[in-house]
Order: structure tokens, then sequence, then C-alpha cells
């Protein structure tokens, strides 16, 4: 295949296993899952720091946690991974930045690697760590109070407001996310059956990749699953030893009889209800991209090239529509048919949401969230879409596949998508 310019290729990526609210992750801020990530994709990469240069760092972040370091989070991950390995240059002084583009805020990290290490040549960059990361078990109140005139360090009195519930409502649109998956499921005829039965199907998928991940300990070769996730061994703020391996949220047990039980979020078709949406979450993930020529010329294996990403909008009162104009504008950028890609991820904000845009595209069911989606894992939102990445990089390599393509609906009616390549 000739190679062509500038192109973008995957040398480490790593997540944590997700934690679900109020889990194993409840006493670990958002900053130290992130840590744990980018130490374990630069573990993976095999990159020395002492002779590679890391040229940028960029982070996402959505929620403040009771840590609140979130100013400082692509800098303070970045020199405490760098305390880790030793390194007292190349990834200490690498720049860092944050990025944000709510659910799509993974991929926008992809993305903004993707362009500095494609940009010309007086600016391009050779290697830059990606990672998105959410704690939102943590995430506070805030005091919506302004501060006095007359004093700076003392405030008006004001409610405490939900800072986790608050982004959940688009004041502009007068609409709220689930009222968003609710009106796009009816519009595309999904029914509340539709969505009992696949979340099932997310959690039963979930599950027999995670009983096939625990097995692979002990046997090789197809039952190789989730190698995107590693073992978190660490310690929480009390000092408490913490190890797992596994995604918190999937539950062995669901039924379609028990859905039904559940009180929907909005009475008209009953879309949406605690277990027909996607799990409030905890975790973080990481990749390492780089030039593939400078790659080379170092001798740095690589797992896969991103081919390429594109983001698109939809009316904000169905934002779940978001991955089809962002799927098919990746698509036509790319030169793709539906037949030429063997994988799909697409983040499961609600089962009404993910329903529809599998009704829009005309998906294959058998070859999309293989392992199980947020519905079961959990969407832990600004690590989200590099997690899906990364799980779906991972599960083309175990297939023998070669072309994949991760996707989300974004609030404020927005889709992304990434197209990512087995090399």
């Amino acid at each position: 295949m000739t190679q062509r310019k500038n192109e973008v290729v995957i040398v480490g990526a790593a997540r944590t296993p997700i934690g679900k609210h109020g889990g194993f992750y409840n006493t670990v801020s958002a900053e130290d899952l992130a840590v744990l990530a980018v130490e374990e994709a630069l573990r993976r990469s095999g990159i020395d720091l002492n002779r590679v240069k890391i040229d940028q760092v960029i982070a996402g972040m959505i929620y403040i946690d009771s840590r609140n370091q979130q100013i400082y989070l692509p800098r303070n991950v970045a020199t405490r991974v760098a305390q880790k390995f030793g390194d007292s240059d190349n990834l200490y002084v690498a720049p860092g930045k944050t990025a944000l583009r709510i659910c799509g805020t993974g991929f926008q990290t992809i993305a903004d690697a993707y362009d500095l290490i494609t940009a010309d040549p007086h600016h391009k960059l050779d290697c830059v760590i990606s990672f998105g990361t959410e704690n939102m078990s943590r995430t506070n109140l805030i005091h919506q109070g302004r501060r006095k005139r007359e004093n700076v360090w003392e405030f008006e009195d004001a409610p405490l407001r939900d800072y986790l519930l608050e982004g959940f409502n688009h004041y502009q649109f007068e609409t709220l996310m689930p009222k968003t998956a609710e009106k796009y499921g009816a519009l595309t005829g999904v029914t509340a059956e539709d969505c009992y039965e696949f979340s099932v199907l997310s959690h039963e998928r979930a599950k027999n990749a995670q009983l096939n991940q625990w097995n692979r300990l002990a046997d090789s070769g197809d039952k190789n699953f989730m190698r995107g996730i590693f073992t978190v061994d660490t310690v929480d703020e009390a000092g408490v030893p913490l190890v797992t391996w596994r995604d918190e949220g999937v539950r062995y047990d669901v039924s379609v009889s028990e859905l039904r039980q559940l009180r929907p979020l909005i009475q008209k078709n009953g879309l949406v209800n605690a277990g027909t949406a996607s799990q409030i979450s905890d975790g973080a993930a990481a990749m390492v991209l780089m030039d593939r020529a400078a790659a080379d010329r170092q001798n740095i294996p690589y797992l896969a090239r991103v081919s390429g990403y594109h983001f698109a909008t939809v009316d904000p009162t169905i934002m779940g529509q978001g991955p089809v104009p962002a799927i098919r504008g990746l698509m036509t950028k790319l030169k793709l048919e539906m037949g030429d890609v063997d994988l799909f991820e697409i983040n499961e904000a609600f089962a009404a949401q993910y329903l529809g845009v599998e009704k829009e595209l005309e998906l294959p069911r058998e070859f999309t969230n293989v392992n199980g989606g947020a519905i079961a894992v959990g969407h832990n939102i600004a690590a989200t879409g590099l997690r899906i990445t990364v799980d779906l990089m991972y599960e083309l390599i175990r297939r023998g596949a070669k072309t994949g393509i991760a996707s989300a609906c974004i609030g404020g009616g927005q889709g992304g998508a990434v197209c990512v390549e087995i090399l």
C-alpha cells in the first residue's frame, strides 16, 4: 500500500474499566484515572520518553469533580506520568490543552491530534497524547451566586445547583437529553418494547465479552476479548487498595420484564427509563498518536491508522440523530461504502436514540456494538469517544478485520465520527 503524507497512527491505546455511579471509583479523582490511562497507553506503545519527544498533551474532561483541578488537567497528568516514568524532559515539558465537545469530547481529542500531526510542515507535530476522563460520581453541587460588587470574596445568596443535571438540560431549546431521545425514537418508529429488548441485548453482549475477557487469562486464541481494558491496580484517597479489571455496570440478570416495570422518564411514548438509558459512570481512556513516518524512523510499531473524522449538526431537539450525518459525512470524505466497514461502535446514549440511528443508516446489528454499549457499560461522557474507539480498534484486531467507525450523538444537536484502519 502506498503511504500517504502525514498519516496518523495509533502507537498505544488503553482504557480503564468503567465504574458505575458510586462504585469502585467513588474515591478516585478523574485526574487520578487519567494518569492511570495515559501511563498504560504509553507503556503499551513502548516509547522511550528519554528519546521520543511528546509534542502536545490534549485532555478532555467536562464535569468538575471534587478534586477541582480541571483547569490544570493536561499539565497535572503529564507531569505525574513523567514522574512515574522517570522522565525529566520530553513529557514533563509537553504543552497541554483541554478540549470540550460534550459527548464528543473524546473524539475531539483524537481530532485535535490528527490536525496537529497532519498540519503543514511548519506547524506539524510528530507525537501527541490524547486522553479523556470523567468521574461523574464526584460531580459537585455549584453555588450560583455572583460575587458582590463591593467585595470580590463575598457572594450573593443563591441556590445550590446540581452541576451534573444542569448539563442534561438544554435551556436554549427547552429540552432535556432524554426528551430528545424520546422524540427522535418516536419519529423513527421505535417502540418501548424495542428499547427494552435492545437494552437487554447490550447487557448480554457486554456480559459475554466480560466472561471471555476473564477466560483469556487461562485460554488463548479467540477468547482474547476486550484487550483495550487494563487492570487498574491503585489506591484510593484513603490509601485503600483498589484492583479491578471489569466494567462494573454490566448486569448478568437483566430482563425485558424487569425493564417494563421501570417508570418512564417521559410518559408519552415511554421510550426512556433508567434501564434504557446509558449509565452515569466513571473512567478514563488514552491514546498515543504519531506521524507514521516519524514512528517508522524511530522503529516504533503501530496498531492502526486514524483515517479521518467528521462532526455534523442536527436539530437539537432530536440530538440523538447526530451519528447519521456524522457517519455519512465521514464515509463520503473517505469514499467508503457501507460494505467497506467491518465494525461500527455507536454510543448508546439511549436505546431509542441508538435504534433510530440504526434504522436510518441501516446498520448491520451483528457488526455494531458487538461487545455491548453504554447502556450496559456506561457513558463516562468526556472519555466515551476515546473509550469506544479503543474498544473498536482492539476488536478489529481480534477479528482480523480492517476498518471500523466509532460515532456518538453530542449534546446541542451534534454528531461525531472517527474511522480507524488496522495496518
